[in-house]
């Protein structure tokens, strides 16, 4: 059906459905955005709350993770016991040579690995499946001290809004979860005895109940504010539908009522307005003294009395 061929009132009632339409819509884009504001906040102070952990752990002097791997290890794992986030020391290889990373595993008891990584290798780690999650390439000296956000594995949202980022390469940001839960992911620098940057340290945090919550949150918001506009959609439908395009149906159906009746001879037919003072009784006024005035015409001219 063409849109000139509609009703007035199909098409008032339509743009009503659309505009309501188009308004849940941004309110959908403003809300996901602000879930994703606050994972990204969450996130965030995974790598903030790891870097006060490292600080305090390591103490003023410090550690060097490729001379002392097994007090780097130790401080991981006292890390976890308190933020309950994994992490993994990463050395950068253009810090740190082969044999001396080599070395440093051994005394953990771990095979080198050396080759899994273009830039960094893995050192010491909390968990060691974990640490196969780790990759990260950009030079230590471009993370920030007070940590980077690298990217959230997302499990509370639904896949259609992140399964098209793979998230592979550096600062890949957002990605959906393969087992569905959601991960927070932060890098921090570390640095050797002569204050030059050795590696990082990087942090994985389960924020699932943190995004679960807020999920939850955005879909209540959702729920009651789509709730709000059918509501208001429905109102606002039926108020123009009784105080606009009932009455503009009905003075239609009295317009070519008393138009049919004057044509057929009847002048002593007469339409009566409604009294009302908006622009529909003012038209409705005008048609009654235009009636009026056609019949006297052709009445007189007629010959009636």
């Amino acid at each position: 059906m063409k849109l000139k061929n509609m009703s007035v009132r199909t098409k008032i009632l339509a743009s009503v459905v659309i505009v309501n339409l188009l308004g849940g819509a941004v309110l959908v884009v403003y809300l996901h955005q602000s879930y994703s504001r606050g994972l990204d906040t969450t996130v965030a102070a995974t790598g903030i709350h790891g870097v006060a952990a490292w600080e305090e752990f390591a103490g003023p002097e410090g550690v060097d993770p490729a001379a002392d791997p097994a007090r780097t290890l130790k401080i991981l794992d006292s890390m976890k016991a308190i933020t309950n986030a994994d992490y993994g020391v990463l050395l950068d290889k253009t810090a740190v040579d082969e044999a001396t990373y080599s070395a440093a595993r051994e005394v953990l008891g771990e095979p080198s690995v050396w080759p899994e990584r273009e830039s960094y290798a893995l050192l010491a780690a909390t968990d060691e499946g974990v640490a196969e999650q780790m990759q990260f390439n950009l030079s230590p000296t471009e993370v920030p001290e007070n940590s980077r956000i690298i990217g959230v594995e997302v499990g509370a949202c639904t896949k259609t809004c992140h399964n098209g980022v793979e998230g592979e390469g550096d600062y890949w940001v957002v990605r959906w979860s393969r087992d569905r839960t959601t991960k927070g992911h932060a890098v921090f620098p570390i640095y050797g005895p002569a204050h030059q940057a050795v590696g990082v340290v990087y942090a994985i945090e389960d924020i699932s109940a943190q995004a679960d919550s807020a999920n939850r949150s955005m879909m209540q918001t959702l729920g009651a504010v789509g709730a709000t506009l059918l509501a208001a959609m429905l109102t606002i439908g039926m108020i123009i539908d009784l105080l606009v395009l009932k009455r503009l149906a009905l003075m239609t159906r009295h317009i070519q009522d008393i138009s049919l009746r004057v044509a057929g001879g009847d002048f002593n037919a007469h339409f009566e307005p409604d009294g009302s003072g908006d622009e529909i009784g003012s038209f409705e006024r005008f048609y009654s003294e235009f009636v009026n005035l056609i019949s006297m015409t052709l009445k007189a001219l007629s010959g009636q009395k």
